[in-house]
């Protein structure tokens, strides 16, 4: 006779609960395959090799590769909770999953399971393969089972009861009307709210330097340059956005140990990596398609852009200083499609001044995090090149940046350019007068702890910047544009 618990449910009928998707909102092979790209990018060649000869031998090299992470997936709060119910009525629960017994780390820590069952170099242990082994292990209709994908219809056809684990309400419904389900999840969490901020809506401000070469040199007389520069700009932020979600899958283990980028959709599993993955891969193809439509040549410089972010993030983003120049080269590399797309003939002078001031922007972010790190007791930041024996050398860095671009603003007012372009050239002064109260002014508060650790953030929402931004268009009226 069986026994029940407080609500009449048996409890002497095991609980198996898939992992991925299910007790915790990730995926461990993608994360194996992740966690490879990240930190040994010169192996990638072998992953195609290990799964010709099977994907239990892909799941065991994967966890072999490298160290088990230092950081433990996010865990399905609500499945959790109604776990911990189960348990203290008495039930037996098992982890059940098709991961491999190698690569599951910090997640044996996350639950007291009564036994955890996983794939190992023989068995990979999915689908029909998992649900043999329930069956010789407790026969037929003998457990209860959790799941969140399509591959557990074969399991949920020969359990006793489904507990389906889905991100869609339809696919809910569907498992209701197909299987004796006994109660379900949804753990869709994701807002547009989420996405704009996963695609760094934001940053698409740093993309407005396309405009700078139509700006500095009065080039902007005509409506399809103007169509032509917006396209370029929103085929450009929709690249950075997409190279935005792969950093963020690269920066998965490092991200969950941040107090603020562990809310990431990546970091945090409030959606599948799959869709994030697909997203990135959407916006990265609709922006070279877009860019290379407009102008072969800035398509080209679109895929050197990509191919930097990358490189950016699987390796030079490790290196100390050397990232710091390469964030400098993607600004830059921005001027350099206005250039494209404008035909504009732009000055030494611009290139210097806009690579010396993103040099010391980029300063200012890393010292910001680095000293965000140190606060919280540790002695670096990780997945960095940067120590607490540091700080000095980037702050020196970032401040001398900062003032040399203004030092080269100040030659350059005082060019034939500037001559040419200007009818009272004097006042271009000013300009240099508030972009360097500006730059000393973003190293004060970074020095103060105040910035935050995205100057451009910062930026955009800073009401002093406006007002001095305003304070220096003033100047450039002042200046009297000659026309075009």
């Amino acid at each position: 006779m069986s026994s029940d618990n407080q609500n009449g449910k048996t409890v002497d009928v095991p609980l198996c609960v898939d992992l991925d998707g299910t007790f915790i909102r990730s995926d461990l092979l993608i994360e194996g395959v992740l966690r490879l790209l990240r930190h040994k990018p010169l192996s990638a060649w072998r992953l195609p090799l290990w799964l010709a000869r099977g994907k239990a031998t892909l799941k065991g090299e994967l966890a072999r590769a490298l160290d088990p992470p230092t950081q433990a997936p996010p865990v399905n709060t609500e499945v959790e909770t109604w776990l911990k119910e189960e348990k203290a009525a008495g039930r037996q629960i098992l982890l059940v999953t098709a991961s491999h017994e190698e690569a599951l780390g910090p997640v044996r820590d996350l639950f007291p399971f009564d036994e955890i069952i996983a794939s190992n170099d023989t068995l990979n242990l999915k689908g029909e393969k998992k649900a043999q082994h329930l069956v010789d292990r407790f026969g037929e209709n003998g457990f209860d089972y959790a799941g969140d994908s399509s591959s557990e219809a074969a399991i949920w056809d020969r359990a006793r009861k489904a507990i389906p684990v889905f991100h869609s309400k339809q696919r809910l419904a569907w498992a209701e009307r197909t299987y004796d389900v006994d109660r379900t999840f949804c753990t869709n969490s994701t807002s547009w709210p989420d996405w704009v901020k996963a695609l760094r809506i934001h940053q698409w401000a740093k993309n407005l330097l396309i405009a700078l070469p139509f700006l500095a040199g009065h080039h902007f007389h005509t409506g399809w340059e103007l169509a032509g520069l917006f396209a370029a700009f929103l085929a450009m932020s929709l690249c950075a956005s997409g190279t935005y979600l792969w950093n963020d899958l690269l920066d998965l283990e490092y991200d969950r140990a941040h107090p603020r980028k562990r809310k990431r959709l990546a970091a945090s599993g409030k959606t599948s990596l799959q869709r994030i993955i697909l997203a990135s891969c959407t916006l990265v193809g609709a922006g070279l398609l877009g860019g290379f439509a407009l102008d072969p040549t800035f398509g080209l410089l679109l895929l050197a852009y990509i191919a930097t972010t990358l490189s950016y993030s699987l390796y030079f983003k490790r290196i100390a200083i050397a990232d710091i120049f390469m964030l400098a080269l993607l600004y830059l590399s921005r001027v350099v499609g206005g250039i494209i797309i404008s035909e504009a003939v732009v000055s030494f002078w611009l290139f210097a001044f806009t690579f010396l001031l993103f040099l010391s922007l980029a300063a200012a972010k890393r010292y910001t995090e680095l000293r965000m790190t140190v606060d919280r007791g540790d002695e670096g930041i990780q997945g960095r090149g940067y120590t607490r024996e540091d700080f000095p050398t980037v702050s020196g860095l970032g401040l001398s940046a900062g003032v040399a671009s203004c030092i080269v603003l100040g030659l350059y007012s005082n060019s034939e350019q500037v001559t040419s372009l200007y009818v009272r050239p004097q006042w271009f002064w000013g300009i240099c007068v508030i972009a360097l109260y500006w730059i000393t002014r973003i190293w004060f508060l970074t020095h103060r702890g105040l910035m935050h650790d995205d100057p451009v953030v910062f930026a955009l929402k800073d009401r002093g910047t406006w007002i001095l931004g305003l304070l220096g268009l003033s100047f450039v009226l002042f200046a009297l544009p000659k026309p075009a």
